[in-house]
């Protein structure tokens, strides 16, 4: 494994800190007015971009930092080297230093453009070893830090043990509780070690759902005594071993806390463009009990008191449906403080959260003591990053660190010993001398881009092998598909190569091929060619490879998940990938073949 001797090292995060640093949280927390603790409880999202100083996004990012004071921002879809500018130009902006999120937990690829997606968590537990999940911590860190992002909204620590599960997936490490809170601890050891604040999501457990949160309120109907024995296991690890912050859930969970949700509303046209929202995913009117995220039985009484987390709690973003298509922002906002919030993000309206904020506490609905607490534990936050001392970063740090040759090294060695082999009938894998002299190439995908799987097909082609490509997508019609395969080639080729590019993500809603996939498939079973299929996604889709023979998961459609499929078959490395779930029916949780490279 790859050394870290040069990353430039700031301090660890779980420090014991100095008086001058305590003395610094405590006059800095008594200085401040109400509207400025307040701000410190919110983070405002952008997309860094470039924007000029004239642009309505620009003008409301600092009307957040400037005027309404907030404590944290999000970053969304950015690029590199705005990110690095517009950091330091908003931390020099801000009366107190801000800590900077974003979502990391593939890699800098899954926020920031011109970087390396990384292979989701789910691959790194397939490779069987910890140590991957710490390495995959520290380089994600010292990247973000390189940026100027402190604060990373990672390692997912939910358990996925329901195979319909359409948003967390292969962003899991997996089905076992045991195995998850070890890759998520090692993960959190990586980055905070680095200087970054890490946070283990989704609190108390998003695993076990079938519902997208972010456009429905998904209920786990499970028990205190279920929770313990799965749920919970990685987020006490976690906590055990210093974890820096918790992100709740939007999940209802009617057996730990009944009290019931209000009804689906009616948005207006202001609300919905800045909530992610489908109304027709919920019908659902009077039964479903409180979000997580706003229950009190959940965020202060487990997860505070009996869990004794003493760290931040940040809310998921509040724009999304298990929030906004209940709860206008103000409300949304004041109960989520209620329940013992500390940082709410992406609230829909940061100025109508705000202000109802402070209403509530004139109102002596929330005490002054109750804001004290969570701004302290987010000044306390700041220190341990060393904001308090230097909250810019020198911009040399950016194309020195990010996707510098170490982190790409360790993302593909991840990526290779992450190759699960399920099925080798014949003894197919690895490809014999001199490979297949021509490949017909079947993309099925749901992705927008029809490009997807073109690394792996450049991958093939760069080693003299010729390659047909077909494609079916969502627009594909049935009985499009004998056509597609005979123009793509399958009478000329000696090997049909299958790749499923189907993930989870957000706002997506289901996983599932549509008819003419199935069809595909189908077909090339009677094709008469040997024939090796890939998963570039969800594993849980193997099911659609029964009776194809030979078939392996990748976990992921980024390029260095592609690379390391393209090397599995040629022989350049040993397949050693054991799988971290269950597929129904087919395969136990640990099921992998092993192949030694040529």
């Amino acid at each position: 494994m790859p050394g870290s001797a040069s990353l430039p090292g700031w301090p660890s995060y779980n420090r014991k800190l100095t008086q001058a640093e305590t003395r610094w949280i405590d006059q800095t927390l008594l200085r401040m007015t109400l509207a400025e603790k307040i701000g410190q409880m919110m983070a405002a999202d952008t997309n860094a971009i470039y924007m000029s100083r004239d642009s309505e996004n620009y003008k409301k990012l600092v009307h957040h930092i400037v005027d309404n004071k907030v404590g944290t921002l999000i970053l969304f879809r950015s690029d590199v080297w705005a990110t690095a500018i517009l950091t330091n130009r908003l931390q020099q902006m801000s009366k107190i230093p801000l800590l900077v999120s974003a979502d990391l937990e593939m890699g800098p690829g899954m926020r920031l453009d011109d970087t390396e997606w990384w292979p989701p968590n789910m691959a790194v537990a397939a490779t069987g070893d910890p140590a991957w999940a710490k390495q995959q911590g520290i380089l994600t860190a010292v990247q973000a830090r390189s940026m100027g992002i402190n604060w990373l909204y990672a390692p997912v620590a939910d358990v996925n043990n329901n195979p319909d599960n359409p948003v967390i997936n292969t962003r899991s490490y997996g089905e076992d509780p045991d195995t998850v809170a070890r890759f998520v601890t090692a993960f959190v050891d990586g980055s905070q070690s680095q200087g970054a604040l890490a946070t283990v999501k989704h609190f108390p457990g998003h695993g076990d759902t079938a519902t997208d949160s972010h456009i429905g309120l998904p209920v786990v109907n499970v028990d205190r005594a279920r929770l313990d024995q799965i749920e919970l296991i990685p987020f006490r690890k976690a906590i055990d071993d210093g974890v820096g912050s918790v992100m709740t859930a939007h999940i209802a969970m009617p057996r730990i806390d009944p009290e019931i949700a209000p009804p689906v509303r009616t948005m207006s046209q202001k609300e919905r463009d800045s909530a992610e929202f489908l109304s027709q995913t919920e019908n659902d009117s009077s039964k479903v009990t409180l979000p997580s995220t706003l229950s009190q039985k959940i965020v202060s009484g487990l997860l505070r008191n009996e869990l004794n987390f003493k760290g931040i709690i940040v809310t998921d973003a509040m724009s999304m449906a298990g929030i906004a298509s209940r709860y206008d922002a103000g409300t949304a906002a004041v109960l989520a403080v209620k329940a013992g919030v500390d940082v709410v993000v992406k609230s829909p309206d940061i100025d109508a959260a705000m202000s109802a904020l402070k209403a509530a506490v004139e109102k002596r609905e929330i005490t002054m003591e109750r804001l004290d607490q969570s701004v302290k534990r987010v000044l306390e936050a700041k220190v341990r990053l060393s904001l308090d001392r230097e909250r810019t970063i020198p911009l040399d740090l950016v194309d020195q660190y990010v996707s510098n040759n170490e982190a790409r090294i360790v993302a593909q060695e991840i990526a290779e010993k992450s190759i699960t082999l399920l099925r080798n009938d014949s003894r197919l894998l690895p490809l014999s001398d001199g490979a297949p002299s021509s490949i017909l190439h079947l993309t099925i995908t749901d992705e927008d881009d029809r490009a997807v799987m073109m690394p792996l097909t450049n991958e093939l082609k760069s080693r003299n092998i010729t390659v047909y490509q077909a494609i079916i997508d969502q627009r594909t019609r049935d009985s499009e598909v004998d056509e597609i395969l005979k123009n793509a080639g399958i009478d000329k080729a000696s090997l049909v190569l299958v790749s499923l590019a189907v993930r989870a993500r957000s706002g997506k809603g289901a996983l599932g091929l549509n008819e003419a996939a199935k069809t595909a498939l189908a077909k090339i079973k009677t094709s008469g060619r040997p024939i090796v299929a890939f998963t570039f996604g969800s594993p849980y889709l193997l099911k659609a490879f029964d009776g194809l023979g030979t078939y392996l998961a990748a976990y992921s459609a980024f390029p260095v998940s592609q690379k390391a499929a393209a090397r599995a078959l040629l022989g350049e490395i040993a397949i050693s990938g054991k799988l971290p779930v269950t597929i129904p029916e087919l395969f136990p949780r640990g099921h992998g073949l092993r192949v030694e490279k040529k």
